[in-house]
């Protein structure tokens, strides 16, 4: 069976372990709250494994929940060291870049707006703009 997962997912699950509440994950990431909460909840079905723990304070990242998203932390700065690495050489054909997925890439400018306030994708953002200027 094949898992389909959103990179921005990922992200978002990140935040939510740093944070340690999704209402302040959700500030930090300008989405609903409920938005965020029920992404986390269709990722933890797609894993089949509970990353958090939900108490009335906020979350706490479950053991399995610390192992995956250290390994998504070391993906997302690889990627980010990656696409960084490629803007420094000048290399790139100028042709738009779709991770994880065969659609189209996103144009939408709210998602771009909301990764550029994280301090961990500068890189990324800053390749997103330059591939798509409409951003």
């Amino acid at each position: 069976m094949r898992r389909s997962i959103q990179l921005l997912t990922l992200h978002f699950a990140t935040v939510v372990a740093q944070e340690g509440s999704f209402l302040g994950a959700s500030r930090r990431l300008r989405i609903h709250h409920s938005a965020l909460s029920r992404r986390i909840k269709d990722l933890e079905l797609r894993l089949g494994v509970t990353l958090f723990e939900r108490h009335p304070g906020g979350v706490r990242v479950t053991a399995a929940g610390d192992c995956f998203l250290t390994n998504i932390r070391r993906i997302l700065k690889d990627l980010d060291d990656a696409l960084q690495g490629l803007e420094s050489a000048g290399h790139g054909d100028g042709q738009p870049l779709s991770i994880g997925s065969d659609r189209p890439p996103c144009h939408c400018s709210a998602v771009v707006a909301c990764l550029g306030k994280d301090p961990n994708l500068p890189a990324f953002v800053a390749f997103l703009r330059k591939h798509h200027p409409e951003l």
